[in-house]
């Protein structure tokens, strides 16, 4: 299993910064490497794609990345454009393009003469509407969670992607759901805490804490399940929207941010009904 944690533990560090579904086998035990494509795109945000391979399942050294690929980038409406290469970070691509709302997205990665193709739509950005810190009880001990509360869009399939951070440090929990059984309702989201993210530390007074709520693509919310469920237990394999044997994800979002400090005034507690 340590090379697809290094893999999640890759894509997650990536994203801090629909769709052919295919399932993509991985052999952890063999050498061969495999081409990684982490490719996004949101409202008003560049398209920014990272190349790396994968490497040997006792191999410590850092990712190796992709340099000299060609990427192209096509709109809906047939404007199309080659990403540039960054020149301060190996294996970085961007594009000058910036995505649009409820638009789709194709995207050709060529490597040494092979092509992976994958398309994604930018949904739109789902607000938060209310933010709170949720007492939770187990026992003689308690600890505080995050909590906010959205309104999921009516009459339309919605996915969506929490990143929680405390004090400017993104904490390695990452939070995914659906509106399956809830749709075009008053959404309540507790973010669980686990103190191992925050160096063995419980929430406390005085704690700024930030959530970041992306509106994903479907492409994007399967890739991710299924990577999630492939690192707990190894029971599926991670689903990409590319075609072609590579691993990865073209992935679109739109995000939406709320910033509060831990205080007394806003915790809630379940005797408080």
């Amino acid at each position: 299993m340590k090379n697809l944690y290094k893999l999640l533990f890759l894509f997650l560090i990536l994203f801090s910064l629909s769709s052919c579904e295919k399932i993509v086998d991985i052999d952890l035990r063999i050498a061969e490497p495999r081409l990684v494509i982490d490719a996004s795109i949101s409202e008003q945000e560049p398209c920014r794609v990272y190349l790396t391979m994968t490497q040997g399942f006792r191999d410590n050294e850092p990712f190796k990345t992709v340099t000299g690929a060609e990427i192209v980038l096509t709109d809906q409406h047939g404007n199309s454009e080659v990403l540039r290469e960054s020149r301060s970070m190996s294996g970085i691509y961007v594009s000058t393009m910036v995505g649009e709302v409820d638009k789709s997205y194709h995207i050709k990665v060529t490597v040494d003469g092979k092509s992976y193709k994958a398309m994604a739509t930018i949904p739109k950005m789902v607000p938060i509407y209310e933010t709170y810190i949720y007492e939770i009880k187990a026992g003689n001990e308690s600890w505080y969670s995050p909590s906010y509360v959205f309104y999921d869009p009516a009459d339309e399939e919605n996915y969506y992607y929490t990143i929680l951070s405390v004090n400017q440090k993104p904490m390695r929990t990452i939070y995914l759901d659906s509106d399956e059984h809830r749709n075009g309702l008053r959404v309540h989201r507790i973010l669980f805490f686990n103190k191992d993210d925050n160096d063995d530390e419980d929430l406390k007074t005085g704690d700024e804490i930030m959530i970041e709520l992306q509106a994903i693509d479907k492409g994007m919310h399967t890739f991710y399940k299924s990577l999630f469920s492939v690192a707990a237990d190894g029971a599926t394999n991670p689903i990409t929207n590319f075609t072609g044997d590579v691993l990865g994800c073209f992935k679109a979002y739109n995000s939406s941010y709320a910033y509060f400090t831990v205080s007394p005034d806003i915790i809630y507690r379940e005797s408080d009904e």
